[in-house]
């Protein structure tokens, strides 16, 4: 019997890190051209891609879940295209739940990747392009190496919290067991149906997993890579 209350937390483990680690994904992807955009560029509508950025932070998750679930549906396009493209719908899936932990932890990343940006000034970026260096010659050889630790702390900030997300994720990805359930939803559910033991050892995993990044993280930061 422990045995097999101890493997269903460890896949319940498994599924929040697969979760979180898609949403890291995700975020990563959009958080590289935004941040570069706003440390490098200046353009007309900057501000409107600032306040775009931070939005999410301000908004309750359950509203980005909400959204995120209307967006899906297929009665709707986007929701109506996926469905047709791919004859299925992503709603109350796990890579719903990661979209909507990306979406809410791409403001940190974003944040994160500006400050490892601010090590590098415009007018470097400007040499090297004299130099004939092309976009990608200066991201790979000035931007990332430079500005490694704030990616570093970017990735694991997103990481860490797409591990907690719950509001927008349990919305457009529902708390199905063995399917879209993570740590997060399970103790939800533990707490409505008042088991205290699942709540508490659940609990102990979720803090578990989050000093665990944060210590890899200090680790990698603190080591001379």
């Amino acid at each position: 019997m422990i045995s097999e209350i101890y493997r269903q937390d460890l896949i319940l483990i498994l599924f929040s890190v697969r979760g979180a680690l898609l949403a890291t994904f995700f975020a990563f992807l959009v958080s590289i051209p935004v941040a570069y955009f706003l440390t490098f560029k200046d353009f007309r509508g900057k501000f409107i891609l600032e306040v775009a950025t931070v939005i999410p932070l301000g908004i309750p998750p359950v509203v980005i879940g909400y959204v995120l679930l209307v967006l899906l549906s297929p009665r709707y396009f986007f929701g109506g295209m996926i469905e047709d493209v791919f004859g299925g719908t992503l709603i109350f899936t796990w890579i719903a739940g990661s979209i909507a932990a990306s979406i809410v932890s791409f403001p940190l990343m974003v944040r994160a990747f500006q400050v490892g940006f601010s090590n590098i000034t415009k007018e470097e970026i400007s040499t090297a392009k004299s130099l004939g260096l092309s976009s990608i010659q200066i991201s790979l050889s000035i931007i990332l190496p430079l500005s490694k630790n704030g990616i570093l702390a970017g990735l694991l900030i997103c990481f860490v919290r797409s591990l907690a997300e719950f509001g927008a994720t349990i919305v457009v990805a529902g708390n199905i067991p063995g399917v879209t359930q993570n740590l997060s939803t399970a103790i939800f559910s533990g707490i409505s149906s008042g088991d205290s033991q699942s709540v508490f050892r659940l609990s102990i995993f979720s803090i578990l997993l989050a000093v665990s990044s944060i210590t890899v993280h200090n680790f990698l930061l603190n080591k001379k890579i």
